[in-house]
């Protein structure tokens, strides 16, 4: 029995946990349920996906990792900052753009099904910050050492979904939501788009050795995200989708060379490096700037000593 269980839920694991919870999502959705529900399914997904780790690891060496406290605190920090990053694009767009609306008061396709609405989310939720996200990787600057953050860990499990740089969850959140907010996308679609981009980011960096097959096709899932978070550039920098990989086959940046990526073979490239305390971790983005400054400042102060002499 054990034995044929295991290769079922390779291939059955994903399409249960992200189909129930968007069935989950969009039948439990209310106005009053916006602010537990979400928690609610999220969670349940993270406790399952701990388990399979356990039952079905894609690389035992993965299980022993360290850093769950500093993951618990990116956590709780990314929650906070996506938060606000939502409230303040949903009362700019609302403010700013909605004037130009159609009749109706949105461009939205509401007459879809449902099912098509919430597919749409994502595609469209995804357009801006899989181009924030490629700029992020061909940089060599700010924007990288902002990103580098989630790529440090030299092993991929379920927390590491959330581990990201404030400014790197601000940002990836607001461009997200702001073509969907001016659209004039209803509550209800967010909603259940929210929830499946928060439990496929939970699953695509799960510890569970997922066989998607087709379903590879559309969504950048396990098999290919983790070349995303290769050490070799030429793999890391592709596979950019958050949720759907519909970007990533029209900008020719998908990437699966057709086996999995080797336990040892995650973290950054030769030439990145990311402290290891978290105050640091935080400060990071700023050091190259810091840097210059100081740089110049001594520029400075040395041509006001040779203009003295």
């Amino acid at each position: 029995m054990r034995t044929l269980l295991r290769p079922l839920l390779r291939f059955a694991a994903f399409p249960l946990l992200f189909g129930g919870a968007g069935v989950a999502a969009w039948n439990g959705y209310s106005p009053d349920s916006i602010g537990w529900l979400m928690p609610v399914i999220v969670t349940t997904v993270l406790l399952v996906t701990f388990g399979l780790e356990r039952l079905l690891p894609y690389a035992n060496r993965w299980n022993a990792g360290s850093g769950a406290g500093t993951d618990l605190v990116y956590l709780g920090t990314t929650s906070v900052v996506v938060a606000i990053a939502e409230a303040a694009v949903w009362a700019g767009a609302i403010a700013l753009l909605s004037p130009w609306a159609a009749d109706d008061g949105t461009l939205w396709p509401t007459r879809w099904p449902f099912a098509a609405q919430v597919f749409l989310a994502l595609a469209v939720g995804d357009f801006l910050p899989h181009l924030y996200h490629r700029a992020s990787h061909e940089s060599t600057g700010f924007l990288w050492r902002v990103h580098a953050i989630h790529h440090a860990p030299e092993h991929l499990y379920a927390f590491n979904f959330a581990r990201f740089h404030p400014i790197n969850a601000f940002l990836t959140a607001a461009l997200t939501l702001l073509p969907l907010a001016v659209l004039g996308t209803p509550a209800s679609v967010l909603f259940v788009a929210g929830v499946l981009h928060n439990v496929h980011g939970v699953l695509s960096h799960a510890n569970v050795d997922f066989r998607l097959g087709p379903l590879n096709v559309v969504f950048s899932m396990a098999e290919l995200h983790r070349w995303h978070h290769a050490r070799d550039p030429r793999w890391a920098n592709g596979n950019y989708g958050a949720t759907v990989l519909i970007w990533d086959w029209l900008f020719g940046t998908r990437r699966y060379p057709g086996h999995g990526v080797a336990d040892d073979g995650v973290g950054l490239w030769t030439g990145s490096a990311v402290p290891r305390r978290l105050r640091n971790q935080w400060l990071h983005p700023f050091s190259g700037i810091s840097e210059r400054v100081v740089h110049r400042l001594r520029s400075v102060r040395c041509g006001c000593c040779c203009a003295a002499a």
